[in-house]
């Protein structure tokens, strides 16, 4: 699309998805926590981030290591044997 509208609309629409899915993730609390405070919300910025962005994104780093890290190792050295 050639609007600013058109692309924000489409910007939303996977972020919504992802965040209706119910995944926790550090983009899609970027994107929900400020539409939220925007609406009203009763929260802070501070307690956005000391309380959910930085644990998620602690979260998403081990989790990328952790289980992604594993299986790459396993599915490189299982091939070689």
């Amino acid at each position: 699309t050639r609007s600013t509208v058109g692309r924000v609309v489409l910007m939303w629409i996977p972020i919504g998805m992802f965040f209706a899915l119910g995944f926790e993730h550090t983009v899609v609390n970027m994107w929900l926590f400020p539409t939220a405070i925007l609406s009203g919300a009763n929260v802070s910025i501070y307690e956005w981030w000391v309380w959910n962005q930085i644990p998620v994104t602690i979260g998403n780093i081990l989790g990328a290591m952790v289980l992604n890290g594993t299986l790459w190792y396993f599915t490189h050295t299982l091939q070689r044997e």
